[in-house]
C-alpha cells in the first residue's frame, strides 16, 4: 500500500487535471457560442447597418495606420540621430556590441 503522501499527490494531480480540462472545455463552448451569435447578428443586420459597421472598421484601421506611420517616422528619426552621434563615437551606443 502506497504511503499517504503519494495518495495525496495523486489525488491532487487528478483534481487539478479535471479542473483544467473542465475550464478549457467550458471556454471552448463559450467561444463557439459567441461565434454563432456574431454570425447570426451579422446575417440579421440590415444593409445600412453593415455599411456603418464597415465604415467604423475602416476608420479604426485608418487611425491605426496613422499611428503606426508616426511610430515608424519617430523610429527612423531616432536611428538617424544615433547614426549621426555615432560618427567618430564609441561602440557603447550600439546595442549589439559594435557589430
Amino acid at each position: 500500500m502506497p504511503p499517504p503522501n503519494i495518495k495525496r499527490l495523486v489525488l491532487t494531480a487528478a483534481v487539478v487535471s479535471i479542473t483544467i480540462t473542465s475550464t478549457l472545455y467550458g471556454a471552448g463552448l463559450k467561444t463557439k457560442e459567441e461565434i454563432t451569435e456574431t454570425a447570426r447578428q451579422r446575417q440579421e443586420s440590415t444593409f445600412d447597418e453593415q455599411i456603418k459597421a464597415l465604415q467604423n472598421m475602416r476608420s479604426n484601421l485608418v487611425a491605426r495606420r496613422s499611428m503606426i506611420e508616426n511610430q515608424i517616422r519617430d523610429l527612423d528619426a531616432r536611428v538617424l540621430e544615433k547614426q549621426q552621434k555615432g560618427i567618430g563615437g564609441s561602440d557603447k551606443d550600439q546595442p549589439s556590441g559594435g557589430r
